[in-house]
């Protein structure tokens, strides 16, 4: 363990809820690394919010005991509450997000609560990770070692220089520690959720539907999701500067002179 990370103020949030199995995992995780770990989560489920906030209308924050607080908001609002409010004195080194009771990958980190409270901790620029655990969306066994896992994937990257408006979004495959058969650097596979619609009820005006998980698009053997199914923890440095920098010329050559 190195003095810094000992030293570091770690803000944990994540999508699920305060009362989640994978924050308290993290946040038993974090406790390993560090003395000064707060938590700050939505109250309720906020899954798929992205990197949403609450635009209008107040939002409440309850203090549960000295350093964990719920908010009635979104995954962001959390953590502009902490970094802006609760704790702007000393604002954080580092900003955990999840674990999330699933897997984030491919395009599902567009959609994802769990990356939204990374990208802001980012946008706040502070050293961001989303966790998330593939398989884990009815309950898994593997959550007990998951800190195992964790700490070290932190103290690797945690020291190191990392480029602005990036986050680590990191996918834990669903075994024990000594199954795990690796680690990969990875990019986004191009599987995205929202093909499967369920219609409920339907009239000439109305049309009541569910949105379901199945997912579609290609899983590359250099993707994240080919990774974690094949046993891999994957490490996916995500940038949230959309900019297309190669489209620039081709847009300043068809409409500048």
């Amino acid at each position: 363990m190195t003095g810094g990370l000992k030293q570091a103020r770690i803000l944990i949030c994540n999508d699920d809820g305060i009362e989640a199995r994978g924050i308290r995992v993290l946040e038993q995780a974090a406790r390993c690394l560090s003395d000064d770990v707060w938590v700050i989560a939505p109250a309720t489920e906020q899954s798929g919010k992205a990197h949403s906030f609450t635009a209008k209308g107040a939002l409440n924050a309850l203090k549960k005991d000295d350093r964990h607080f719920c908010v009635d908001g979104t995954p962001t609002d959390c953590v502009l509450f902490a970094c802006n409010v609760l704790l702007k004195d000393h604002r954080p080194d580092f900003v955990f997000s999840g674990v999330n009771h699933g897997s984030n990958l491919g395009l599902d980190v567009l959609y994802s609560g769990t990356a939204g409270a990374a990208i802001e901790g980012t946008l706040q620029g502070i050293k961001s990770f989303a966790f998330s655990l593939y398989g884990a969306k009815h309950g898994s066994e593997y959550w007990p070692t998951l800190p195992e896992l964790i700490v070290p994937m932190v103290e690797k990257t945690a020291t190191m220089n990392w480029p602005k408006h990036t986050f680590l979004n990191i996918n834990f495959p669903e075994c024990a520690p000594k199954e795990v058969a690796g680690i990969q650097i990875t990019r986004f596979s191009s599987r995205k959720i929202g093909d499967e619609i369920q219609i409920l009820d339907r009239s000439d005006r109305a049309c009541s539907f569910k949105i379901g998980y199945d997912r579609n698009g290609m899983i590359e053997e250099n993707s994240d999701t080919y990774a974690v199914q094949h046993g891999f923890i994957s490490v996916t440095p995500v940038c949230v500067d959309m900019t297309n920098d190669a489209y620039l010329t081709v847009l300043k050559n068809r409409f500048l002179p």
